[in-house]
């Protein structure tokens, strides 16, 4: 008599069942860890931003400089700022779009995610975010 290989149904339904609830135990920390990944490259991007923004000034690009709205897709920018291609994200999702506003009185710019009253600047202001 032949021996038959391979796997019963009852086996493959219990090796189904068992990656079933792997995946529904393991999705919500992979999630979790992609959002994550999102709010650290919106924090990079605010400190960038920045940065370019406080050259411009210093370099006297940028003469009378109030709130500039920053978006990852259609930049509306002060001319100064059009150059700036390495501000990373993904179209449609959190963060994408900043505002960044300078106070002249202070020399003090402030970033913030559109939507949110997170100054991605200050420490405090991070944290809140990562923690949000």
């Amino acid at each position: 008599m032949e021996k038959n290989k391979g796997f019963s149904l009852v086996e493959l339904v219990i090796t189904i069942a068992i990656m079933a609830v792997l995946v529904g135990i393991l999705a919500p920390q992979f999630i979790k860890y992609v959002e994550q990944s999102r709010r650290s490259k919106d924090i990079q991007n605010a400190q960038e931003l920045r940065e370019t923004f406080l050259t411009d000034i210093a370099e006297g690009k940028i003469q009378d400089a109030s709130t500039v709205v920053i978006m990852n897709t259609t930049p509306n920018l002060p001319s100064a700022l059009n150059d700036i291609p390495y501000v990373e994200g993904e179209p449609g999702t959190r963060g994408n779009t900043f505002t960044v506003s300078y106070d002249a009185a202070t020399n003090e710019v402030q970033v913030y995610p559109t939507g949110t009253t997170y100054n991605l600047i200050t420490e405090a202001g991070i944290s809140a975010y990562k923690a949000a």
